[in-house]
């Protein structure tokens, strides 16, 4: 498929500059690999059709050089979760090896966000997850949605399938995630106009989840998730049999800036503090007969 060789080539070429980038400007180590990630990563044949994608939650211990997770993924649409370990070992170039336990190894790129992975016929990115804990609430807001893959034999359609849309996840006084928005999509050579979607949501304290969304006259699309960089991305896999369809949600500016405006804020208010601290420092260091040479 064009688009999913698209996807591979980019990722070589964006590992090569990451690569050269990273070379020239940090010397990495396992440290440079630490703690929880959401991985999102899809597999295909000799010919580029996709014959998997899973979405995996990932934790990196890099005192031990050893990670741990659970895995949720879809094998020629049969749908599979199942716990990880394995050991990885990050270079001074920031390239590095995963090594799965009873699977075969993996060869990455460390980013300032993640981390780059290539497997034979096998190819994802990561994201850091960034914070310690989720609810519902973390991922409120409106977010831009985005899936490819197949539906095989057996689901509502056969062949290529695309998906994009606009999402909004807001909670009812009941705390229960709840979506709204409008979905649009190609079946193979049938497009399919943007339609209204209604659907839930769930997301555990883990920063992983689950969602049900109904596009209007259309049956029920299931997914699983993982939660990362703080709520202002999702990656996710269809989880209904016979489907093998990963994508992401990515969380619209204007809901990304309260929280960021507010971080910012609280930055320049300190990093205004310890000018004013340094400041009288400096004026503390002077004989107190000649502050006047100062105030002039």
């Amino acid at each position: 498929m064009i688009s999913k060789m698209f996807r591979i080539s980019l990722t070589i070429v964006l590992a090569s500059f990451v690569l050269s980038s990273a070379a020239w400007a940090t010397t990495c180590s396992n440290a440079s690999l630490n703690g929880t990630y959401g991985f999102l990563h899809d597999g295909t044949d000799s010919n580029g059709s996709p014959t998997s994608a899973a979405v995996t939650q990932l934790t990196f211990d890099s005192t031990t050089g050893t990670f741990t997770g659970e895995n949720t993924a879809s094998h020629d649409g049969v749908i599979v979760t199942e716990p990880i370990t394995g050991t990885y070992a990050v270079a001074s170039n920031c390239t590095g090896t995963g090594n799965p336990t009873g699977g075969s190894p993996f060869s990455f790129v460390v980013t300032s966000t993640g981390f780059l992975a290539v497997h034979p016929f096998s190819e994802g990115f990561a994201v850091k997850q960034s914070s310690p804990t989720c609810t519902n609430a973390t991922v409120v807001g409106s977010f831009g949605f985005e899936t490819t893959g197949v539906f095989l034999a057996g689901a509502p359609a056969t062949g290529w399938v695309a998906f994009i849309g606009k999402l909004k996840l807001t909670g009812n006084p009941a705390g229960e995630g709840m979506i709204s928005g409008h979905v649009a999509g190609s079946e193979g050579d049938t497009a399919l106009a943007f339609a209204p979607v209604t659907g839930s949501y769930r997301v555990d304290t883990d920063c992983r989840g689950t969602a049900t969304i109904t596009p209007k006259g259309s049956s029920e699309m299931h997914f699983s998730f993982v939660v990362v960089d703080c709520g202002k991305e999702i990656l996710a896999i269809e989880t209904d049999a016979n489907t093998v369809v990963s994508g992401t949600l990515v969380k619209d500016s204007d809901d990304r800036g309260e929280s960021e405006a507010t971080s910012v804020s609280r930055g320049q208010e300190s990093a205004q503090i310890a000018q004013s601290q340094k400041f009288n420092e400096l004026l503390s260091a002077f004989p107190k007969d000649n502050t006047s040479v100062i105030r002039r």
